[in-house]
């Protein structure tokens, strides 16, 4: 069966602070997986949390996303999570892009 996107969100672009969360928490309402697409102007470690920021996890097994670069990323949830995204990295980056779908019936 073909994959279809059920929701598209986009996650606000431009600057974004040190351990600074990127959006306002979005709450999963069903089982599944979210394609995340992102892409920051300088080399940035960045980590994502599904309980509403009490424990963050590193994408990128920890390595920062490098300038300019588009990176894709699967993240697996469930009903009652909170999805949101932040950089530890110090200083500031812009955010050039943030996209995140639901994927759904996917074979």
């Amino acid at each position: 069966m073909p994959k279809s996107i059920q929701i598209a969100v986009d996650i606000p672009t431009g600057s974004k602070g040190q351990n600074v969360e990127w959006m306002t928490d979005y709450n999963v309402d069903d089982l599944g997986k979210f394609r995340c697409n992102i892409a920051v102007d300088t080399d940035s470690v960045v980590e994502y949390t599904i309980d509403s920021g009490s424990n963050w996890l590193q994408l990128n097994a920890g390595d920062a996303l490098l300038a300019k670069c588009s990176y894709g990323f699967d993240i697996y949830v469930r009903a009652g999570d909170q999805l949101n995204f932040r950089s530890p990295t110090a200083g500031s980056r812009n955010l050039l892009l943030g996209r995140l779908d639901s994927i759904k019936d996917e074979g």
